[in-house]
């Protein structure tokens, strides 16, 4: 935040606390504009304490259809938690079971932040106007801005939130749909356009919301906030024409205007992150109301609704009650409290449970079939889209999340090389991707056809998590590496452009530990070295206790990783390529014997070697063989199509279409008819000598030849015009001058890995 709007924000506050202030005056008016009543009424004489609860969720991100797991902070998990249907009838029965324990006793719906925006497709294909239509019949009255509600821009935000008409309609879906306006009211203090005190599209810093009967009623008032971090979350162009005021000095100033008004109990809905254990509260929330109670001991904050970083949170800082509910409705909040019209505030602190939303507990509602006909209707308009083909694989059967006993998958070492060429395709140097295996959500379905649709790859990956670059130093990529390796093991990584061994301990709490790390060109990383990783936000927001993560550097942001995914399939299909992924032993355990350094020899030389000994006979697509020179015994691999940089330049290569080798003497005869090279434009070759030292070439699959009368086939047999016999390819009788006026050569970015010896 700018000085001048933290001093601006401070003189205000310390004027509101002392007198009643013309600023003051107008937000009261505003408020009262808005449709909130703020007229100071006499308390009436009949003082009954009312019963008061409020129900909230978080970061819903449009999860219509989704479940997965819910983790409370003893690290308790409830599997298939969520669904839109099911969080209706949830909230339904809380509420109707608070009604009849406390006759009187009344209920709000609220909501702090990122119901849009990283949504499933259902609801994402849709611009989340169905989110709109199933928020607005669980009666979520309240809520404020998360970050991802800046994803598109708060116009188009602000476009949805009023059921207008969209301007684009990139899928032909969405211009039919039948759209309503949003019956939440948004609250947000600390956004406003940029040099001004202005916040955008008339929404307001606070809403206030009387509870109780004519005569016997207290006033609540309801201050949002979002995080300051937005900048670093969102597109330049979305966020660069306002200015994020401090969270704390905005919830010190707005609590000291409502205390003017005679609102005593004050919620604050801020999209901040919390964690807790045992009741205590740690993250920037806690943070906040600290610094709240130094700028104004006064402030009367009574609970805060958290966020952001979709953890379980419940416990109480100061006074204060800060809970959060996890994150795409799988789970909700319920805080009751007491109010008080003599007071006109809680008696004391609301009590609070975040609870699951478990279709397995046996006192599971039905679910609601208004919300469950939206979400239906849905997944029918966008079925056409989801539908529709993105790529081809190379085999047709699944690619799959499964695991090998180091926990790497063929799966999660395709996403994870699709981030890092991804944030190289936006122009972002990023040298590796890790992603959280509970993360992938199912295997990479293919047809009998080897096709791969939009909606197969959205299903491993469908809650379109916003994919940070964040600057690591080794040491810290060390720790998250170690962190996998807890007693129980339950959460793992899968990784991309690095690989690395680790050893078994004596160690009961931590049974292996990282031994060596490896960049892609085999260099061994150094622990001081920074380096640019592709995460996404759970991640950073130490998710699946990968503590490590949060110390990191947050430098860039690309696609949410749904979209990621989905654009490095279609970019792939584009140019030819296949889709293909194995197990490519990333992660290796080593013996702790086995030497760290390896004898190798240095790089230029080696690969000089292998290109100045190698030569490659012209390849026709009808050919059988693909004939050539090299070093003696040297091993040939190759791939049909261009194979990334990202796969060339690890030290694990991936699994070849075709494995040869060359003989004592060099000679290269390969028998490609299963490849089927026909209508191909070209194949990678990659030569590994007998240190595994290797040397990448593109070569070219040229048009079947015309054969005419004069044309002779030298491959079998050529003689001059004397009959001499012209040697074949291999053979030492001038190979080499032969070889060099008819090859075409193509050597494409010629890389060398050094030999791990393990």
């Amino acid at each position: 935040m700018k000085k001048w709007q933290s001093s601006l924000l401070t003189s205000l506050l310390m004027i509101g606390i002392v007198s009643s202030t013309t600023v003051g005056a107008e937000v009261a008016v505003a408020q009262t504009e808005n449709g909130t009543n703020t007229s100071m009424q006499q308390q009436p004489t009949q003082t009954e304490e009312i019963p008061f609860q409020i129900l909230g969720i978080n970061d819903f991100h449009g999860a219509l259809n989704t479940s997965g797991s819910f983790f409370d902070d003893e690290g308790k998990k409830t599997v298939n938690t969520g669904t839109a249907p099911l969080l209706a009838a949830y909230l339904n029965h809380a509420q109707e079971q608070f009604s009849i324990a406390n006759t009187g006793g009344q209920t709000i719906r609220v909501q702090a932040g990122d119901m849009v925006g990283a949504s499933p497709a259902s609801s994402g294909l849709l611009q989340d106007e169905p989110t709109i239509k199933v928020l607005n019949q669980m009666d979520f009255s309240i809520g404020t801005l998360g970050n991802h509600e800046f994803d598109e821009g708060l116009q188009e935000f602000n476009r949805i939130m009023l059921g207008e008409n969209p301007q684009n309609d990139p899928y032909g879906i969405l211009t039919a749909y039948p759209r309503e306006a949003s019956k939440t009211q948004i609250v947000i203090g600390n956004v406003v356009k940029k040099g001004t005190e202005e916040i955008p599209f008339g929404w307001k810093p606070y809403a206030i919301k009387e509870v109780g009967t004519a005569n016997n009623k207290v006033k609540v008032g309801f201050i949002g906030v979002v995080t300051t971090e937005i900048p670093n979350l969102v597109l330049k162009e979305h966020y660069e024409a306002y200015d994020f005021l401090d969270e704390a000095e905005t919830i010190a100033y707005y609590s000291s205007q409502l205390r003017k008004l005679g609102v005593n109990a004050i919620v604050v809905l801020a999209h901040v992150p919390a964690t807790s254990k045992a009741n205590k509260v740690d993250g920037e929330a806690a943070e906040i109301i600290k610094q709240v109670d130094k700028l104004y001991p006064d402030n009367s904050v009574d609970a805060f609704f958290a966020g952001h970083n979709h953890q379980y949170t419940n416990g109480v800082v100061n006074k204060t009650r800060v809970v959060q509910s996890t994150s795409q409705g799988k789970g909700y909040i319920d805080l009751q409290g007491t109010l008080d019209p003599k007071t006109n505030d809680f008696v004391e602190t609301p009590n609070a449970r975040v609870l699951p939303v478990d279709p397995a507990n046996k006192t599971a509602p039905k679910i609601d079939k208004k919300v469950d006909a939206v979400v239906k209707d849905a997944e029918e308009r966008v079925a056409m889209v989801t539908n529709k083909k993105i790529g081809t694989a190379k085999e047709a059967s699944a690619i799959t999340r499964e695991v090998n006993g180091s926990k790497e998958s063929p799966l999660g070492n395709l996403i994870t090389d699709s981030q890092v060429a991804m944030a190289h395709a936006q122009g972002i140097n990023a040298d590796f991707a890790m992603t959280n295996n509970g993360g992938i959500r199912a295997d990479l379905v293919v047809g009998e056809d080897r096709t791969i649709t939009w909606g197969a790859a959205q299903a491993v990956q469908p809650f379109g998590n916003i994919l940070q670059v964040v600057e690591m130093t080794g040491s810290q990529i060390e720790q998250v590496l170690n962190e996998q390796y807890d007693e129980e093991e339950r959460y793992f990584l899968q990784i991309s452009g690095l690989t690395y061994t680790y050893v078994a301990t004596d160690n009961k709490e931590q049974p292996f530990k990282v031994q060596e790390m490896y960049e892609k060109d085999g260099t061994r990383m150094q622990a001081e070295q920074a380096y640019q990783v592709v995460i996404n936000d759970f991640l950073y927001g130490g998710g699946d206790g990968f503590a490590g993560f949060t110390q990191a550097t947050l430098v860039n942001a690309i696609q949410p990783d749904t979209e990621t995914f989905i654009g490095y399939i279609e970019s792939q299909e584009a140019t030819g390529e296949l889709i293909a992924a194995s197990i490519e032993n990333r992660k290796k355990l080593a013996d702790p014997t086995d030497p760290v350094d390896p004898p190798i020899i240095e790089p230029n030389e080696a690969e000089e070697r292998i290109k100045k000994a190698t030569i490659f006979d012209p390849l026709y697509e009808d050919d059988e063989l693909l004939r050539g020179v090299t070093l003696p015994n040297a091993k040939i691999v190759l791939y049909v199509g261009e194979l990334p940089e990202t796969k060339t330049r690890t030290i694990a290569l991936p699994e070849g279409d075709l494995v040869g080798q060359a003989d004592s003497e060099g000679r290269i005869k390969l028998n490609v008819t299963s490849l089927k090279i026909k209508d191909k434009k070209k194949l990678t070759v990659i030569v590994l000598d007998e240190e595994q030292n290797k040397a990448i070439f593109s070569l070219a699959i040229l048009p079947k030849r015309e054969v005419t009368l004069e044309t002779t086939n030298t491959k079998e047999l050529a003689k001059t015009s004397t009959g001499k016999e012209l040697p074949k390819t291999g053979e030492k009788e001038a190979a080499s001058i032969m070889l060099s006026g008819i090859v075409t050569l193509g050597v494409c970015g010629t890389h060398l890995i050094k030999r791990k010896i393990l």
